[in-house]
């Protein structure tokens, strides 16, 4: 490509495009026949400037375009075979650009009306159009900086896949949130949180690449760092970043600790934001599903424009999601699923009381007295959840460039951002024996009806309102860049500064040391006016409880956090012209990082004053990072013909931290260029992820996990050494459980390797096919399993100061802080798809597909535990699982578009899993889940730049399989959708 220096060309405003120049005099001659000869074109929509770059490197046409004239402006796809004049006539569409030759070698972007702004005197006229050449010099562009390397380049010339998502691609989902989007990726499964998960989650939302925790997977906005969700959060939220203001997603499937550090074992998630828009847009969004809830709503206004050396963009959005209640679907509305093939996980604490004496019989209140308890003695609790959280989101996102000089140019951005949920839990229950002390119904209490002292009474509070769970955030983000081009080295000099802060509120809870004395001896709580406590009448049927009762034991508990990140960068690159067997590149640079993060409860939690929510102390941490790293991509060898080369990526990063050490890590790759229609790829990487502040200083935590106790069976009850010959009830599947962090944390580490292959053969334009195989070795992984120990316990006998169980045999209470046991190896394929057929007179049509297939997903929770492969599995986070592990998980999307009209339809697929029923060891399988989306949209002639969408999810209104083990509304609610078909309709002005 030629370019030019003067007002038309800016350097630095060519690094911004991703443009790397350097000077050389002279340019080649155009053959004679270029005009007419016809080139094989493979351009996808987007960025006009993108695709003015892509159009120069397919043909071999050298181009000069100002980045003034084109930052703001996208084009349609270019595929097929073309001729010059028919290429560069159909990528400048309704631009207002033309375009001519000058001197029969370059050809020229230009204003088709020249503004005086743009345009100074002319030293050539073309097609009686001025355009300004004050001289002409040859510029190298290879592509734009992706995510997974500092050195700029083209989207699939790395040695790793990078699937990118940009700003069409995500209207025509339909997503309103990028969890939402991001759940459908095929190499997404396990664990990841949204606001489709309420009991156990906390309003916000997380991406799990291969399975491994959200922690594993390292979350960029614009290639940079971010603070982490506020309450101790092990990774970014996702529901913080606006989506109406992102312009594209860049997911690396690869680890990239070599480049970025710590947290990318899995890959990476990029968030580029938008930057070149002009004019003003004003959009709707309406959505609800076919049953009349969910319903969703979005409001965005945005505004860019151009400044005299720069640009400014604005974006402010409000979003508002309605809930869906478990009890309004078949699939949820029970947590007793026997009926659908499932399991009963129905609570035995019931609203009339449930007593176990101690002479062994279980009793059930009926309000006449007391009968005895019987298997169908359960309580529904999913009668009173949310399923879906309803959310409400407010988001501002601003940034600026500048032109210093036309050597410099400086960015800032910033973000503010508020979010509130809020979700409906069961009324508190009440598990008399199962708290870290005593809770005790003395034998003459007052409404004692047994005379003895009793231990064991279970209650589901219903005379309190149902509990609710109240979560807000505000983020705070800023950053600052400065960057250009001296000397031909790009550079770039970066602050970021970025907060986080949230806070859970629970209400309706029960403070356990009012009720302690509420059940004690008659003498001790004798009156509210006498000695300020009120007897509570525990043991008796539903209603029992009356007002002055519910006010004496009703409490409240709230817990704040924040998280803080600073980061200080520098990054240089430049281009190495002279090599051997061609262009050669290198980049290398720094960060200083500081992280800081607090979580703190308020008084009744810290003290373990509460039943029906999490109680845990404080916790508090800071630590300081220090890295350098270098990269290189180097021509090995190329054929004279230029048609074949070897390419060789090389990286290394040292890390060193304040609290545990350092780490270095490399990053190697080849790249085999056979032809114009083969590309063969390889890597080997290694990786690490520092131990999280919350995992290393997090304070003693208490909760009533979901445990699967072997010791309920009692064909195990009777063989195990562990249980000691007694059968634990079998009733309960929650247990008291204590959790807590640990200073003495080692990193957990990763050896990666990846092989694949790019084929585009030259006998199908606009077909490309990929291939990439992947595997994933990572050991000491950190853990905090109270199943694993419960477990090797009851098997083995062992960790029995970790285990305490009760004169029945049932666990009182599960120790577990955090440890590094254990370790993971994943293995598996990618698989791509992206087929443009070339335009015809009824429009263009498109292909795109992907799809990953997970071979083996190997678990082992300690050296000497047996290793599970868990691909083609599912096991509920809440029993301490990875979640959902399909061993296939593919979306194929067809796009159509002719003149004003856009439709597009996308096939999501997840393989079945197997599952093992609860209370028993029956496996069961889930089913296969497909669902089809379809849009359709308009933009309309007599009002310019209005465009009318309609779309349905879940067209077929496909209902989510039954996980008979997931907790919450008995599916796999990270992997499938409860609510069901989903219409939406979106409009949007464009000024």
């Amino acid at each position: 490509m030629l370019g030019q220096h003067g007002r038309w060309y800016q350097p630095a405003r060519f690094a911004l495009l991703g443009l790397l120049a350097c000077a050389r005099l002279s340019a080649a001659e155009t053959p004679p026949d270029a005009a007419a000869a016809q080139v094989r074109y493979s351009i996808e929509a987007g960025p006009l400037s993108g695709a003015l770059i892509r159009y120069s490197q397919q043909s071999g046409q050298a181009i000069v375009f100002s980045d003034r004239l084109t930052r703001h402006l996208s084009t349609s796809p270019l595929i097929g075979r073309y001729r010059r004049d028919e290429a560069l006539d159909a990528l400048l569409a309704d631009s207002g650009l033309d375009w001519a030759l000058i001197d029969e070698r370059i050809v020229a972007i230009y204003a088709s009306e020249c503004d005086t702004n743009d345009c100074d005197t002319p030293s050539e006229t073309v097609s009686n159009n001025p355009v300004y050449v004050p001289g002409i010099e040859e510029t190298y562009v290879y592509g734009s900086r992706l995510t997974g390397s500092r050195i700029r380049r083209n989207s699939y010339t790395g040695a790793a896949p990078v699937d990118v998502f940009r700003a069409p691609e995500i209207e025509l989902s339909g997503a309103q949130s990028l969890g939402e989007l991001l759940k459908f990726v095929p190499a997404v499964v396990g664990n990841s949180t949204s606001t489709a998960i309420a009991n156990g989650g906390d309003g916000t939302a997380s991406v799990t690449l291969r399975g491994l925790p959200a922690s594993n997977t390292l979350i960029l906005i614009n290639g940079r760092r971010v603070a982490n969700d506020g309450l101790a959060g092990e990774s970014v939220d996702l529901n913080s970043i606006p989506p109406a203001a992102v312009e594209r997603i860049e997911i690396l499937k690869d680890s990239a600790s070599a480049i970025y550090g710590s947290d990318a074992i899995a890959g990476v998630v990029n968030v580029i934001m938008k930057q070149d828009f002009r004019g003003l847009l004003a959009e709707t969004f309406y959505g609800e599903t076919s049953r009349g809830d969910l319903q969703t709503r979005t409001n965005t206004l945005q505004y860019g424009s151009g400044l005299p050396r720069g640009s400014v963009f604005l974006s402010a959005s409000h979003y508002e999601q309605d809930p869906i209640f478990s009890r309004d679907r078949a699939v949820s509305r029970n947590a007793d699923a026997r009926a659908l093939g499932g399991g009963d996980q129905r609570s035995s604490a019931t609203p009339d009381a449930r007593v176990t004496l101690p002479d062994g019989r279980t009793l059930i209140a009926d309000g006449d007295g007391y009968r005895p308890a019987g298997p169908d003695d359960l309580f529904n609790f999913q009668a009173d959840t949310t399923a879906v959280v309803p959310m409400e989101r407010t988001s501002l996102y601003g940034n600026l460039s500048y032109d210093f000089t036309d050597q410099v140019t400086g960015l800032v951005e910033m973000t503010y951002l508020e979010t509130d949920a809020s979700a409906d839990l069961a009324p508190t229950p009440v598990f008399t024996a199962f708290e870290q002390q005593p809770l005790n119904l003395a034998a003459d209490n007052i409404y004692n009806d047994f005379g003895v002292e009793v231990s064991d009474i279970r209650r589901r509070l219903v005379e309190l309102p149902q509990r609710e769970q109240h979560n807000a955030s505000e983020v705070m983000r800023l950053s600052t860049v400065l960057e250009g081009l001296h000397a031909n080295w790009n550079w770039d000099v970066g602050y970021s500064w970025s907060r986080s802060e949230a806070s859970e509120t629970n209400t309706n809870l029960v403070n356990a040391d009012r009720l302690r004395r509420a059940l004690g001896p008659a003498s001790g709580c004798l009156g509210l006016a006498i000695d300020g406590c009120v007897p509570v009448d525990l043991s008796g049927s539903a209603g029992s409880i009356g007002p002055e009762q519910v006010d004496y034991i009703r409490a409240n508990g709230t817990v704040s956090g924040y998280s803080k990140l600073s980061t200080i960068s520098m990054n240089v690159s430049n281009a190495l012209l002279h090599l051997p067997a061609g262009r050669g590149d290198i980049a290398f640079g720094g960060e200083y990082r500081q992280e800081t993060t607090s979580k703190r409860p308020d008084a009744l939690l810290a003290s373990t004053g509460t039943i029906g929510a999490t109680n845990f102390e404080a916790t508090s941490g800071t630590r300081k990072i220090a890295e350098f790293y270098a990269e290189t991509a180097l021509p090995l060898w190329r054929s004279q013909s230029g048609h074949q080369a070897l390419y060789f990526d090389g990286a290394i990063r040292y890390s060193t931290y304040s609290d545990f050490g350092d780490s270095t890590n490399p990053k190697l790759g080849l790249r085999l260029q056979l032809g114009k229609d083969l590309l063969l790829r390889a890597g080997y990487a290694t990786g690490f992820r520092a131990p999280s502040l919350n995992e290393l200083y997090e304070g003693a935590s208490e909760e009533q996990a979901f445990i699967n106790d072997p010791c309920t069976q009692a064909p195990l009850a009777a063989s195990l050494p562990g249980c000691n010959g007694q059968q634990a009830d079998p009733s309960r599947n929650q247990f008291l459980t204590v959790r807590g962090g640990n200073p003495d944390l080692k990193p957990e580490t990763s050896v990666s390797y990846s092989a694949g292959m790019v084929w585009s053969p030259s006998a199908a334009d606009g077909l490309r096919l990929s291939l990439d195989l992947f595997q994933i070795d990572q050991d000491d992984v950190v853990a905090s399993s109270a199943q694993f120990i419960v477990d090797q316990n009851a098997r083995f006998g062992s960790f029995t100061d970790s285990v305490r169980r009760d004169d029945a045999g049932n666990l009182a209470l599960v120790t577990a802080t955090n440890i590094n046991v254990g370790r993971r190896l994943v293995r598996g394929a990618d698989l791509g798809l992206n087929y443009h057929l070339p335009r015809q007179p009824w429009g263009q049509l498109s292909f795109s597909g992907s799809a990953t297939y997970l071979q083996e997903y190997l678990a082992q929770l300690d050296t000497t535990a047996p290793e599970i492969n868990l691909a083609g599995t599912f096991r509920d986070e809440a029993s301490e699982g990875l979640g959902g592990i399909p061993d296939w998980k593919w979306q194929l999307g067809l796009r159509w578009e002719h003149q004003r009209w856009h439709a597009s339809s996308d096939l999501h697929h997840v393989a079945g899993m197997t599952e093992i029923v609860p209370g028993s060891n029956r496996r069961r399988q889930i089913d296969a889940w497909t669902v089809l989306d379809l849009q359709l949209s308009y933009t309309f002639d007599l009002l310019a730049g209005l465009r009318w969408s309609l779309g349905v999810d879940n067209a077929l209104d496909e209902a989510a399989p039954l996980a008979a083990s997931a907790f919450n509304d008995n599916i796999d609610g990270r992997t499938h959708e409860l609510k069901g078909r989903y219409f939406y309709t979106r409009l949007s002005q464009r000024f």
